[in-house]
């Protein structure tokens, strides 16, 4: 049975917060055991690829910029760089007990009004310097507006390592419906969608979030956010990014219970391309 939460776990302010802006800011939330205990993890999987023959890797720059690639195809030089690591939820326990802390858990179940259920996670060694984009291009969830994403920073942030921005109320504008109909790109043309967010959100300030090993970015999934340029590229800012649904929306077949409270989606690694 679904455990049905009550918005108590939220203060009054971050309710307020939550509303007016799209995302919250949980400070020293993980402790520095659980936050050593990730980056070996990750460290240990680039040093071992071998190991994790179907893990996926989307890379962010150089020569490969744009492409997903198993993680033994990826070219040495492209890991000194911007990557996705996907799905380590699948693989690591460590990683999934993170994804679904039970205090975690808990406050997103407020959020979303039922128990979250982890549809995808990506772990990052640097900045994404991922341009202004909405999630729900590339996710849209089941049931209107009950998405949202968490970043664990493993790092400190700084201007130097390409910081996550954010643009707060941007959850409030209507999304941009593709020719198909639907929020999610699938196969459509991406420009379109860009213009609109950038004309909708002109009006908008974006602001950095400087998190420290730890700390916790919880946003809607139709706020409006990006990763800034990396001016040291020396400087890593690794961190564990999870998109959560709701597990009601999807039939017991689909998802497996992991806490009393928190739930993955049934699912294989991502496909790389050919």
């Amino acid at each position: 049975m679904m455990r049905l939460f009550k918005r108590s776990v939220l203060t009054d302010e971050q309710r307020r917060v939550w509303a007016r802006d799209g995302f919250l800011i949980l400070r020293e939330f993980f402790d520095h055991r659980t936050v050593d205990a990730v980056n070996s993890e990750v460290a240990g999987l680039l040093r071992n690829r071998e190991a994790y023959p179907d893990v996926s890797i989307d890379v962010l720059s150089g020569a490969n910029a744009g492409r997903r690639m198993k993680i033994t195809d990826v070219p040495e030089e492209s890991f000194s760089g911007p990557i996705k690591i996907n799905d380590l939820f699948l693989n690591s326990d460590i990683v999934r007990a993170c994804t679904l802390d039970e205090r975690l858990s808990t406050i997103l179940g407020a959020l979303l009004d039922g128990d979250p259920m982890v549809c995808n996670s990506l772990n990052f060694i640097y900045g994404s310097t991922q341009g202004a984009h909405y999630d729900s291009w590339f996710m849209a969830p089941p049931v209107k507006d009950k998405m949202v994403a968490v970043s664990i920073c493993l790092d400190e942030n700084s201007d130097d390592n390409g910081p996550v921005f954010l643009y707060p109320g941007s959850h409030t504008i209507p999304p941009y419906v593709f020719p198909h109909g639907k929020i999610a790109k699938l196969d459509a043309d991406l420009g379109p969608a860009l213009r609109y967010a950038e004309e909708t959100s002109r009006a908008i300030e974006p602001v950095t979030f400087y998190g420290q090993p730890g700390d916790v970015l919880i946003w809607h999934g139709q706020v409006l956010h990006g990763g800034s340029p990396i001016k040291n590229p020396s400087r890593t800012r690794r961190s564990l990014v999870t998109h959560y649904w709701r597990a009601k929306d999807y039939t017991s077949s689909l998802r497996t219970k992991i806490t009393k409270n928190g739930y993955v989606m049934k699912r294989a690694h991502q496909e790389a391309a050919h």
